[in-house]
């Protein structure tokens, strides 16, 4: 990822959108408090706080240039493609107040998390798609209480499969660069 960005800033590659399934990893970004960090968490470059990423989970990593110099639109954008994802699957999600999430209802099923360097996207979005949700209880994830955190899958009642949070996000990302009135 921090290859093809320093490519992107060099001109070299125009940038890409990377989905990937993670193994299992704690990540902690720049707003973790430190009594929070523990061993076996990874700090990372990211904004937010302490997240996991693991199997049944899309991430969804745009290393691209920013459409518009403003990080505020950049999250919106982000939280539009996690709600595309639900509609498409055939769920309705909301955004949440402050650029971090997607959740229907109250429970939050997508978490952002960002570095932003030469205007040029580090990290991205993820979509908890058909999880275990025993990790999350190991932490606050997003410094928010366990329970709120779900999946697709449950929030369908149905199995949903990686391959087609996948599509239903090659689908919506024309979020991330369509150009959109300034805010």
């Amino acid at each position: 990822m921090r290859e093809l960005h320093a490519a992107v800033h060099a001109g070299t590659e125009a940038g890409r959108i990377l989905m990937v399934e993670h193994d299992p990893v704690y990540t902690a970004g720049r707003a973790t408090p430190p009594e929070e960090l523990r061993p076996g968490i990874v700090p990372i470059e990211r904004g937010g706080r302490i997240t996991f990423h693991g199997p049944g989970q899309l991430v969804v990593y745009p290393i691209v240039r920013l459409p518009r110099r403003d990080v505020r639109d950049w999250l919106r954008r982000l939280e539009a493609l996690g709600v595309g994802v639900a509609a498409a699957l055939g769920a309705e999600a909301t955004p949440s107040v402050d650029g971090t999430g997607v959740f229907v209802g109250r429970r939050k099923f997508a978490s952002i998390g960002v570095a932003v360097k030469h205007w040029i996207n580090l990290h991205g979005i993820s979509i908890n798609v058909a999880m275990d949700s025993a990790p999350w209880f190991e932490v606050r994830p997003c410094g928010l209480s366990p329970d709120v955190m779900t999946d697709l899958a449950t929030i369908l009642g149905r199995p949903v499969t990686l391959d087609e949070a996948k599509d239903a996000a090659r689908a919506a990302v024309s979020v991330l660069t369509t150009a959109r009135d300034p805010l």
